[in-house]
This record gives structure tokens, C-alpha cells and sequence, in this order.
């Protein structure tokens, strides 16, 4: 334990970062709210999680239309656990677009929004749209009847955008049909171009939540003790039960 500490002092000497993420996780949030400001932080968790599962499944799926089928039934039934990460990353993508929604409700009833925060409404609502965008680029990855043609409905509906609607088409399917095009684009934006934008908007988020405060009725004589610590340990229960992918 004493190398440890030693080990950690010297990190911590060198970069500080007691100092930088200690007024974070000491952050005051309302007491007694119950359920309802863990939505945040619960789509938080369910993002790291979305990341860490996706990285794991990424290092066995082919992006070839020949093989990708293959590649995910190999998965589910013959890699050690690979039924367990796709279900959790299959169950996580519903799970964090429900909550994010449910956390922007929140936001939006009790007011949140307003002054001084309009930028962290600002930005979750951009959040909300990724998510939607991420859980849309996913269908396709499965290779199937019902992701392929969940694009071709999405694609349908684009086209009917005036004016540029055949714009949106080409540039959605990487072309005029669903083909090998097509799944390497999806996958392009759902692993790489979209998470990217996600990291940064996020981050402005956290800074935004942490630089104005959260948002709490007014109430003479209220008591801030909780901490966000406190709510990031309330978001344990959405741990369980996990499903695996069927």
C-alpha cells in the first residue's frame, strides 16, 4: 500500500489530477429527488459501456457483405463471451436512447433549461440527435432482413425532403442501392465520424453541468450535501439484469 501511494502521489504531482477532477466529483446536485436526476449520468454510463462493447466486438466483425453475416454468428455463438458483449451492446443502444429521452423530458418539465443553462439544453439536444443517429447506423451493421430494410424505410423518408432529397439518398446509401457501399459507410459513422462528435459535444456538456450547477426549484434553507459521486452510485441498478443477445 505504501508503493501505491508513493506511486500515486508522484502521478498526481506530475499532472495534477486530484486538483482537476476533484471539484467534479465533489459537485453539489439537489438532495432528495429521488429517481429523476439520474437520467444523466445513467446515459453516461450506458455511452461507456455502448464504447467499451463496441471496441470488443469490432476486433472480430468483417465490413464485407460476403462475410459480415458470418462474422456475427460466429460472435454470438462460438467467441468466449461473444454473446454476452452483443447482447449488452445490443440492449445498451435501446437503453440509452430511452434514457437520454427520458433525461431530456426532465430537463424540459422542471425548466432546466432556462437561464443560465440554454447551452446544456443546447448541446443535449444535439446529444439526443446523435444518439438517434448512432442507434440508426447500427441496423445495418447486423446484415440482416429487418437492418436492411430499416434502412431502406429511413432512406424512403429522406428522399422526401424537398429539394435535396436525392441528395440525402446518394450520400446515405454511398449510392442508389443498399450494397458493400453502403455498410462500410454505416460503419465509418457509427464507429468513427459520430462517437467522435459525441466525445466533444459531451465534454462541453459535463463542463457546461459542472460550470453552471444543477438546476433545483428554489427552496429556502435547501441542503446541497449530495454530491455528483452520489448520483453516478444511483445509476448501478440499470446494471442489472443484463440480457444476452437472442
Amino acid at each position: 500500500m505504501k508503493i501505491l501511494k508513493v506511486i500515486w502521489q508522484w502521478f498526481d504531482d506530475r499532472t495534477g489530477i486530484v486538483q482537476l477532477m476533484g471539484p467534479l466529483f465533489n459537485h453539489p446536485v439537489p438532495p432528495k429527488t429521488g429517481w429523476w436526476y439520474v437520467f444523466g449520468s445513467a446515459t453516461l454510463f450506458a455511452f461507456i459501456l455502448q464504447v467499451v462493447t463496441g471496441i470488443a466486438l469490432s476486433s472480430s466483425y468483417i465490413t464485407s457483405t460476403g462475410e459480415v453475416y458470418n462474422s456475427l454468428q460466429f460472435i454470438t455463438h462460438q467467441a468466449f463471451m461473444g454473446n454476452i458483449l452483443r447482447g449488452m451492446h445490443y440492449f445498451g443502444s435501446s437503453a440509452m436512447v430511452l434514457l437520454v429521452g427520458i433525461h431530456l423530458i426532465r430537463v424540459f418539465l422542471t425548466g432546466a433549461f432556462k437561464f443560465p443553462r440554454e447551452m446544456n439544453w443546447l448541446t443535449g439536444s444535439v446529444l439526443l440527435l446523435l444518439t438517434v443517429g448512432m442507434a440508426f447506423t447500427g441496423q445495418l451493421l447486423r446484415w440482416d432482413q429487418n437492418g436492411v430494410w430499416t434502412i431502406i424505410v429511413g432512406t424512403e423518408m429522406a428522399g422526401r425532403v424537398p429539394l435535396i432529397g436525392n441528395l440525402l439518398v446518394n450520400f446515405i446509401l454511398a449510392g442508389d442501392t443498399v450494397g458493400g457501399a453502403t455498410l462500410s459507410r454505416f460503419f465509418s459513422f457509427h464507429v468513427f465520424f459520430i462517437p467522435a462528435v459525441i466525445f466533444g459535444i459531451l465534454g462541453f456538456h459535463l463542463y457546461l453541468v459542472v460550470r453552471n450547477g444543477i438546476s433545483e426549484p428554489a427552496q429556502a434553507g435547501r441542503d446541497r450535501r449530495s454530491t455528483f459521486c452520489s448520483i453516478v452510485i444511483t445509476t448501478l441498478p440499470f446494471l442489472c439484469p443484463l440480457s444476452t443477445y437472442r
